[in-house]
């Protein structure tokens, strides 16, 4: 079958109430800790009343919680704005030469160096960010929510239409820098109806993650990447998902990164297990407990580093290089050009000089209309919901 290659960034999730950079931006530079808690294994947590959680103490990942806060207003006086993927960036390759904020540091390191606290930042840094990637109404998983009939969606009609008319003749391959889970929820939509997948299955996995719910536990199964697309919309998640998690298995003294797993609402990526046999055949759980938060890519340059990571991110981005080689058609939305590495992709992978690519964007900018000019595309300067069928002829 004839295939069409969509890409997708932030501007996509944006009228579901998903934040933009710049939202994002705000968000962290004016967080404080009155209602955020690190748990004493290290796990971001807000009460369901809206007070800050109390552990009986001051944990050491709520220390470096409050550290982080410091060196965000610190990065924002010094560069004289923030952007959350630079300052990732920031805290992987020069805040631990940073004088001034080793000095800042001063009264949050107590058993770690400083170099120790930097390192730990990570996890703190990540959650935080997470824990902003949230829809209008508060939302971020939607696997509750029940199948939608009908043929319209507030913000997404024009598009959703779309989908569903090239789906009928075309397999569509869907590419998203998008952590969030949005997209997936289409899927229980009269639009996708169930067509859609990504990679991941739960027949045959080896994996589970522990559900504790009215103080009880079950261990149910989850749901590991097999590289599996059968079905007509395919989806490809560039960046990682708010979902994804990395088992490790132990050799001996050392971790080795096995499979990408799918974790579940309720369970976190804190809790995984997997269903392993002794010398005797005798089943039994192993834990993984690195995990602290979803895998997901950001920063700037520091995201492009991890392209090449085999586990997955290779695998991804070796499909979407050969899904735009045998693409008729590409469509991008929501999607500001700054990606250098995505840009370069494109430009090398699609034939835009023989065939046609169009750019959704209402409000495009000096970036995206560069871009648009370099890969030859037409600027459909409308919103998700107006779209019309006859806009990608």
């Amino acid at each position: 079958m004839e295939t069409i290659s969509i890409l997708l960034a932030a501007g996509f999730s944006a009228p579901k109430g998903y934040p933009v950079g710049n939202t994002l931006n705000e968000s962290l530079t004016k967080l404080d800790t009155s209602e955020i808690s690190f748990s004493p294994d290290g796990r971001l947590t807000v009460s369901i009343d809206g007070k800050k959680p109390d552990f009986g103490y001051k944990t050491s990942y709520e220390v470096e919680f409050e550290f982080c806060l410091e060196l965000i207003k610190h990065y924002n006086k010094k560069k004289g704005n923030f952007d959350y993927e630079e300052f990732y960036d920031y805290l992987l390759e020069e805040a631990v030469n940073d004088k001034e904020a080793e000095s800042l540091a001063t009264g949050y390191i107590k058993d770690k160096d400083y170099s120790q606290i930097i390192f730990a930042l990570r996890n703190i840094y990540n959650q935080l960010v997470a824990h902003f990637l949230k829809d209008g109404i508060g939302a971020n998983w939607y696997d509750n929510e029940p199948y939608q009939i009908g043929n319209t969606y507030t913000g997404y009609t024009g598009f959703l239409k779309y989908l569903k008319h090239i789906g009928e003749t075309k397999i569509v391959n869907i590419h998203t820098l998008n952590h969030d889970l949005f997209f997936e929820s289409l899927n229980k939509t009269d639009f996708l109806s169930g067509e859609l997948c990504d990679g991941f299955e739960e027949l045959g996995s080896q994996y589970y993650g522990t559900l504790s719910t009215d103080n009880r536990s079950y261990n149910c199964r989850l749901q590991h990447y097999t590289g599996n697309y059968s079905k007509k919309y395919r989806l490809f998640k560039l960046h990682g998902s708010l979902d994804y998690c990395v088992y490790y298995r132990n050799e001996g003294i050392s971790l080795v990164a096995e499979n990408y797993i799918k974790s579940r609402y309720g369970i976190g990526v804190s809790n995984i297990l997997k269903e392993v046999k002794d010398k005797n055949g005798i089943l039994s759980y192993e834990r993984c407990f690195v995990n602290y938060h979803a895998d997901f890519l950001t920063g700037t340059t520091s995201k492009i580093k991890r392209y090449e990571e085999p586990l997955l991110y290779n695998k991804l981005f070796d499909i979407f290089k050969a899904n735009l080689k045998n693409a008729d058609k590409l469509i991008i939305v929501g999607y500001g050009a700054k990606d250098s590495e995505v840009n370069k992709m494109i430009v090398d992978n699609f034939d835009f000089k023989n065939k046609k690519t169009f750019i959704v964007d209402p409000y495009a900018g000096d970036t995206v209309e560069k871009f648009a000019k370099e890969i030859n595309a037409k600027i459909i300067k409308k919103q998700l919901e107006s779209l019309a069928l006859t806009d990608f002829d």
